[in-house]
């Protein structure tokens, strides 16, 4: 645990953000502002080709921010979900519509669980940040990831953080809007509330995942 955290504190950890939409980007944008070197993946090269030319798509970001991080080299993007495995944390940020039953279509999640399958590594801090139904990270994702022969709090970390976008508000950011986070265990929710805690203004830890996938 020491690891990781001690990587987010002193901004070496390498950030990987899936999905770079509403949510992801203006993520990604964040966590580079905030110093840290970030890839963002995506399976559209159009969206990747927009950001690595510093071509914002995205209302919440800022033209020039996006800019200056891209100049920086601080934030990358690539179609290459393979370049996961360089990251220290990596936050799921891909789309979840209503299915015809009105519950949340999961699917990209599995195929974004998997496709970083091969690429889990001891201390990686996983979270997902698209709206689902409680019980999703552990019962859904946790198994897949542990297919890998890898261990939830011995060898890696996941929580889950809702994305808090607000389109349209001026007075509300990706960086000032409260994140709530909630962690497989003490440790991982540690290692999410920290990662949080040097891009976010206000980091709102809760007692686990299924309490943050309720509070969306």
């Amino acid at each position: 645990m020491n690891g990781i955290k001690q990587k987010l504190l002193d901004k070496t950890a390498k950030l990987g953000v899936v999905g770079l939409g509403y949510v992801g980007l203006p993520l990604a944008v964040e966590k580079a502002k905030a110093g840290f070197t970030t890839i963002g993946f995506d399976v559209q090269k159009s969206k990747v080709d927009m950001v690595n030319t510093g071509i914002n798509y995205i209302g919440d970001v800022v033209n020039e921010d996006l800019e200056e991080i891209i100049r920086s080299g601080l934030l990358r993007a690539t179609i290459d979900i393979s370049e996961v495995a360089n990251a220290d944390c990596v936050c799921i940020c891909v789309p979840t519509p209503l299915d015809a039953h009105q519950q949340p279509d999961i699917s990209y999640v599995k195929s974004s669980t998997e496709s970083i399958l091969p690429f889990l590594h001891k201390d990686m801090l996983i979270i997902l940040e698209s709206t689902t139904y409680p019980g999703t990270t552990r019962e859904f994702m946790l198994p897949i990831l542990e297919t890998s022969g890898l261990k939830v709090d011995r060898d890696f970390f996941l929580a889950f953080s809702p994305e808090r976008e607000d389109p349209g508000r001026k007075d509300y950011s990706t960086k000032t809007i409260p994140k709530v986070v909630g962690g497989y265990d003490k440790n991982s929710l540690k290692a999410a509330t920290a990662l949080y805690g040097v891009a976010i203004d206000t980091v709102v830890p809760v007692s686990s995942c299924e309490a943050a996938e309720a509070a969306k």
